[in-house]
């Protein structure tokens, strides 16, 4: 029983969520990880254990990772929380699982601590020559300036003036990962880091209560019994952050399947005989014209594979639109406009916008009006199914990442809710709030258009069987 408390690290058996969470740290191919994770799926748990494995090598097989076997920076790494957290649960998670925390007879201690004048350890120092320190989200930013560090951890977001200031630290080589439950307070992560992940270099992981549920989950430590108590306790706002994993401020979403983990992939090139692309426009008076570009294969696969803002006169958006097409090499189809392109003095304009583009030789069909149909036939296109992790029945819709703006109004298109007193006796309201809809009602239009792919050899004439050669297989983000 000593041993075992001794040697807690090398039992230590991650959910399914966060084994993948401790690969891509351990990858190291980016510089910040985030596991965004519903409460109890134990990411302090996979936190401490990644530190202890970062700090003494490999303890078990889930670890057997470049940055475990010989972390590549600086020997100085800082946890990041606040002082009840850190005094509650990150030191006594770390004296679990550090090599040789719990025994009683060991000749010689594997760290040292001190407390530094706080009420708890503020420091672990490790006999393989590690300094840690332990700060809290209270103190001031300017305390984070100190030190270059190899490695930041930060259980749940600090502010953004001391993730800034700790950014500073990362100089000579440094990995930043996140252990996270998304609450409204967490809607800057989102915005700074997930939004920008290719700029920033960023990857994470989500995770799901039910991810640590015995019955259901890939090793899991939870009764399910015990979870669907805790559950159906939570408020419905709640659930979303607590048992879902999704960001507070994005409650009440329209698309909830769509996920950029999932749904959101590099671009590759459009073959003419292999695509035919399809085109959406959303015009405006007083802000950007908003255009979605979708291209659908023979197999009725479809890619969101450009899109275009555009302010100034209607001349403009149609050499825009052009462009964007000549430069993607596009096999257009039809192009789709909100129906109230065509009612006059849009744009200020003696005709409408959807006259004037029509008279320039760009002809467009007027799109739906069907919201809730919009919204019911675009959730079927981001519809999947995942089996222990492996896509057994992809969706019939893809995203290049290119086209961040759809992305993010995909993403936080969110269903109008009621306000002040009386608002939880109210019926949930149909329609979605009214802001940043633009490339959502776009899509809405292409889809409800049913898309099809048209053979190459109607437009061109070209032998069959070069039409039907195998497509491109796209790499995944």
């Amino acid at each position: 029983m000593e041993k075992d408390r001794q040697e807690a690290a090398q039992h230590y058996e991650p959910n399914e969520k966060a084994t993948e969470f401790i690969k891509i740290v351990g990858q190291g191919s980016s510089f910040i990880n985030l596991f965004v994770a519903a409460n109890g799926v134990g990411k302090t748990a996979t936190g401490c254990n990644i530190v202890a494995n970062i700090c003494y090598g490999p303890q078990n097989k889930y670890f057997e990772y470049p940055f475990y076997r010989k972390f590549p920076y600086m020997k100085r790494g800082r946890i990041i929380s606040d002082p009840t957290t850190l005094k509650e649960k990150i030191v006594p998670e770390l004296k679990k699982w550090l090599p040789g925390s719990y025994s009683l007879t060991f000749p010689e201690a594997e760290y040292e601590t001190a407390k530094e004048g706080k009420n708890y350890e503020a420091k672990f120092i490790t006999k393989t020559g590690w300094e840690i320190d332990l700060m809290s989200n209270e103190q001031d930013a300017k305390e984070f300036e100190s030190v270059d560090l190899g490695w930041i951890w930060f259980d749940e977001p600090p502010s953004q003036a001391i993730y800034k200031a700790c950014l500073g630290r990362t100089r000579l080589g440094c990995i930043i990962f996140f252990t996270l439950t998304p609450l409204f307070h967490t809607a800057w992560v989102k915005d700074e880091i997930i939004d920008k992940a290719i700029d920033v270099g960023a990857d994470w992981v989500e995770a799901e209560i039910e991810d640590a549920c015995k019955s259901h989950g890939v090793r899991g430590h939870l009764e399910h019994k015990n979870i669907l108590q805790m559950v159906n306790a939570m408020t419905e706002d709640e659930k979303q952050a607590r048992a879902f994993g999704k960001f507070g401020h994005l409650i009440g979403r329209v698309h909830k399947k769509f996920s950029r983990k999932i749904h959101v992939i590099r671009p590759f090139p459009l073959d003419e005989k292999r695509y035919t692309v399809y085109m959406a426009l959303d015009p405006h008076p007083r802000i950007d014209d908003h255009a979605l570009w979708l291209a659908v294969d023979k197999n009725g696969q479809k890619y969101i594979c450009a899109e275009l803002l555009s302010s100034g006169t209607t001349r403009e958006l149609f050499e825009r639109i052009k462009a964007v097409e000549i430069a993607g090499h596009y096999r257009m189809r039809d192009r789709i406009i909100d129906p109230s392109a065509f009612t006059d003095d849009q744009h200020q304009e003696e005709k409408s916008v959807g006259s004037r583009l029509h008279d320039l030789g760009m002809f467009f069909i007027k799109g739906s009006k069907d919201l809730q149909a919009g919204i019911k036939r675009t959730n079927e296109a981001f519809d999947y199914q995942m089996i222990s992790g492996e896509m057994v029945r992809k969706p019939e819709i893809f995203i290049f990442d290119t086209c961040f703006i759809a992305i993010k109004q995909i993403e936080e298109y969110v269903w109008q809710e009621w306000k002040g007193k009386g608002a939880d006796e109210k019926q949930p309201r149909a329609t979605p709030r009214d802001k940043q809809d633009h490339q959502p009602e776009n899509l809405h239009r292409l889809l409800l258009h049913e898309p099809q792919f048209i053979l190459y050899q109607l437009f061109q004439h070209i032998d069959e069987e070069e039409v039907l050669d195998p497509y491109p297989n796209p790499m995944r983000v």
